[in-house]
C-alpha cells in the first residue's frame, strides 16, 4: 500500500501498519458521513483499534443513532469514498 504524504511524496506503508491505516481512514470517512447526516454533531475521540474503529460523538439534542441508522451511514460513507476527497 502506498501513502501520499502532505508534501506530495509517495511512500510505501509498512505491511504491519496497513490495517491500522485503513481503519484510521475509515474512521475519518465515518465521521464525515455522520456530520453530513447529523449536522451539529460534535466529535471527541475516534481511533483505529485492534478490532476496527469508532468515534465518540455528541449528537444534537433529541437525535440518536441506532442500529437501524447504520445502513444510511454506510451508504453515505460509500458516497464520500466516490468523491475521492483528500484526507
Amino acid at each position: 500500500m502506498k501513502i501520499l504524504q502532505n508534501d506530495g511524496q509517495v511512500i510505501e506503508c509498512p505491511a504491519d501498519e496497513v490495517t491500522h491505516v485503513v481503519r484510521h481512514s475509515a474512521a475519518h470517512i465515518m465521521a464525515q458521513a455522520i456530520s453530513r447526516l447529523y449536522p451539529g454533531t460534535d466529535f471527541a475521540y475516534g481511533p483505529a483499534t485492534d478490532n476496527g474503529f469508532y468515534y465518540d460523538v455528541d449528537l444534537p439534542e433529541g437525535q440518536k443513532i441506532s442500529e437501524d441508522d447504520l445502513p444510511a451511514i454506510e451508504a453515505e460513507m460509500k458516497k464520500i469514498c466516490k468523491e475521492n476527497l483528500k484526507f
